[in-house]
């Protein structure tokens, strides 16, 4: 056991590049950090899908399945510097939800116009990680700005399942059950921008900008995020962060048999329990 406990030690001793040189980072920054937290979003989900006739209709998950509420996501962050102003982060999180609904409403395909009742089950999962790098600049004694480069990676997957009854233009009624799926990944560059401002050694202000987008592939589209944040740590080691955060998630997939396209947005607050080195 001391001595799994000694190579633990000595992994984060050569992690963080010697914690005990703290006096060389900004006071705007710290060797190394550990956020676990919550993110309390309200979900704004879009998500529509054409068959392989170019006049098919789209159904609409943010109105016609209600997938506009607030959720609970865990978030966990990881940030720590090299040479002083080099700094890397690394989080993401993962979003799921599930929802039942009978739509009634008319359909337009190949041309015809047909009424549908369906009752829909459908769901939507996306899962994000990024990991950034920023070059710190010093912008006085108490704030840095930082610029840098990244990858974002989103794995976005959707499934309906329905039973529908459907009457066309001369009252033939047609009852039919099915099942579809998307499904599409990506990794893209990212651009980031961050500042952050330090009121003490236990008190800091700070806000952080991202960017990607992916132009060409069967998975196009662009991912924005963007925060602002309070940290304070009434122990040397061991604070809370409170913020706020917004992301913008436009995707567009591109098949042989199917496209389709997905704008989701969460807006909200997080707050962390952070741990400093």
């Amino acid at each position: 056991m001391r001595m799994k406990i000694s190579g633990l030690c000595l992994v984060l001793n050569f992690l963080f590049m010697g914690c005990a040189a703290h006096a060389d980072v900004p006071m705007a920054l710290d060797r190394a950090s550990l956020s676990v937290g919550l993110f309390y979003p309200v979900v704004d989900a879009n998500v529509s899908a054409n068959g392989d006739d170019a006049n098919g209709s789209d159904v609409d998950f943010r109105h016609d399945l209600g997938l506009y509420k607030h959720h609970t996501l865990s978030n966990l962050r990881l940030n720590f510097l090299i040479f002083d102003n080099q700094g890397f982060s690394v989080g993401g999180y993962r979003y799921s939800r599930g929802a039942t609904s009978t739509l009634d409403r008319d359909i337009v395909f190949g041309g015809d116009t047909y009424h549908a009742d369906a009752d829909v089950d459908a769901r939507l999962s996306l899962e994000t990680l990024q990991a950034t790098w920023h070059w710190w600049l010093a912008a006085g004694e108490r704030d840095v700005v930082g610029i840098g480069l990244g990858a974002a990676y989103y794995d976005l997957r959707g499934t309906i399942d329905a039973d529908v009854d459907v009457t066309n233009q001369t009252n033939t009624n047609i009852q039919s059950a099915g099942r579809d799926s998307a499904a599409g990944n990506a990794v893209a560059p990212l651009i980031t921008l961050g500042w952050k401002h330090a009121f003490s050694e236990r008190a800091r202000l700070y806000a952080d900008f991202s960017g990607v987008r992916k132009p060409r592939g069967a998975f196009t589209g662009h991912l924005l995020n963007g925060r602002i944040g309070f940290e304070y740590f009434p122990w040397e080691n061991l604070g809370a962060a409170l913020e706020y955060d917004a992301t913008d998630l436009d995707v567009k997939a591109n098949n042989t048999s199917w496209d389709g396209r997905a704008h989701i947005r969460f807006r909200g607050p997080s707050a962390f329990v952070r741990l400093r080195w």
